[in-house]
């Protein structure tokens, strides 16, 4: 049989499928039908496959983009493919890029950033199956048995609307990979009433009462030290600053207490040394638009507590090693912990909100307190170190005062040099903190009480 035969014996199947049905067109080899399709999902059918028609199971399509809401449609070549999906933000996708090649996204060849998409997409993904319209509006909830999952579609950003094909049993991603780039649109400024006001200390840090209107549907906040805030939003502009550190509260939350320490309110943030601290907030309306407040405060530790000192006697360092000796005076401590990570690992616990007492005394930390009671020293080794940069964490507190955390950060070789921050110190109690002029500027470490 000729191949014109052939394709005229198709579309004649085709034709009389159609016109039998009027509604399904079948493709039919012996006395089964092998597939079937709605006459209106097809224009014609063809055995070569022209240059400009995409032969992929699924595409995207943008419905419509607002300020705070986006509307789009996977589009599946059958009724049995599914796709993880997701809106996933330019800040996300250049934390990866940062984390995992040490440069913007936009700096790297177009393979790499297309892996950093594609890890945000596999750690924060939808599933579904078939074609489907799918609407994501900033803030609302879409698990009603978990406040915490909200959608974050930031009016003003960039994002890239994503769909992985997946095994629908096993939902490992397959071949298929698709993005689409957009851009919500900017917010208005409104005047939401928005007020932050210092309202005091708790045994976790310093306390804000937000106020402002009922249109409020969240406050997003940036929270630090001014100085290298200030230097960070210089650098890379408010709008970065917030998108990749900023955090999102609902106003109830914040007026709100900690379910682990009752008492303790939501809105709290951590406070070291004594200095300027300064806060960024911008609230949104429901509508997508936004009113910024920059609030700066001095704080000033209590004169007359004590806090541990840390001495470091020797270091020293090579290929997968690493030894430090150090002292903590007073020895009379209540607790005490060293704990080695990788660098990234503690600035990601320090962005998630956790302090760094919280990150030294976790997960596989040693309780040095009776070393240091009895002897007032101890020798941290390890000879199973990772090749890359690391951080060890001391940490100290006495029974009658305040606590201390030096961190040290190394590379396990003979060339580089070592980094020993500035003791974290945080007294037994505080004297005061008190508000002065509001700037702008930018870099966080945000705590939620008793988290």
């Amino acid at each position: 049989m000729k191949k014109q035969t052939i394709i005229a014996a198709a579309i004649a199947l085709a034709t009389l499928g159609a016109s039998a049905d009027n509604e399904t067109m079948y493709l039919v080899k012996g006395n089964r039908a092998v597939a079937k399709y709605s006459v209106d999902a097809v224009d014609y059918i063809t055995f070569n496959l022209p240059d400009d028609v995409l032969d992929e199971n699924l595409w995207l399509s943008v419905d419509k983009v607002g300020k705070n809401t986006v509307t789009y449609t996977v589009n599946t070549a059958g009724n049995d493919v599914a796709y993880a999906h997701n809106l996933i933000s330019y800040y996300d996708a250049n934390y990866v890029a940062m984390d995992f090649f040490g440069d913007m996204l936009e700096n790297l060849d177009e393979e790499s950033a297309l892996q950093c998409i594609q890890y945000a997409l596999s750690s924060n993904a939808f599933v579904g199956i078939g074609t489907h319209t799918y609407t994501q509006t900033d803030f609302e909830q879409y698990d009603q048995y978990s406040e915490a999952s909200r959608f974050s579609v930031v009016p003003g950003s960039k994002y890239y609307l994503c769909a992985w094909e997946v095994n629908p049993v096993t939902t490992e991603p397959l071949s298929t990979f698709v993005y689409q780039e957009l851009t919500t649109e900017e917010p208005a400024e409104v005047n939401l009433n928005l007020d932050v006001a210092f309202a005091g200390f708790n045994s976790y840090g310093v306390v804000f009462n937000f106020t402002g209107s009922n249109n409020i549907a969240y406050v997003r906040t940036c929270w630090g030290m001014y100085d290298s805030m200030q230097a960070y939003a210089d650098y890379y502009g408010m709008d970065f600053l917030m998108g990749t550190f900023g955090q999102s509260w609902s106003m109830d939350f914040l007026a709100g207490t900690g379910d682990l320490e009752p008492g303790i309110e939501n809105a709290t943030w951590p406070v070291y040394d004594q200095g300027e601290y300064v806060m960024y907030v911008r609230a949104y309306d429901f509508d997508g638009n936004m009113q910024e407040k920059t609030i700066i405060y001095n704080y000033i530790s209590s004169e007359d507590t004590e806090v541990p000192v840390i001495t470091i006697y020797s270091k020293e360092k090579s290929e997968g090693h690493v030894k430090i000796n150090f002292e903590i005076s007073p020895s009379n401590v209540e607790e005490a912990y060293v704990r080695m990570l990788s660098e990234n690992t503690v600035d990601d616990r320090l962005n998630m909100g956790y302090t760094y007492p919280e990150i030294t005394m976790g997960g596989d930390a040693t309780d040095i307190t009776h070393s240091i009671n009895t002897t007032g020293e101890y020798t941290f080794e390890s000879n199973e170190v990772e090749e890359q940069w690391n951080s060890i964490l001391i940490y100290a507190k006495l029974k009658e005062g305040g606590n201390t955390t030096l961190r040290i950060n190394f590379y396990p070789d003979n060339d580089t040099q070592w980094s020993i921050f500035a003791p974290q110190h945080v007294p037994a109690t505080r004297k005061k903190a008190k508000p002065t002029s509001i700037r702008r500027a930018g870099s966080p470490v945000i705590r939620r009480a008793g988290k």
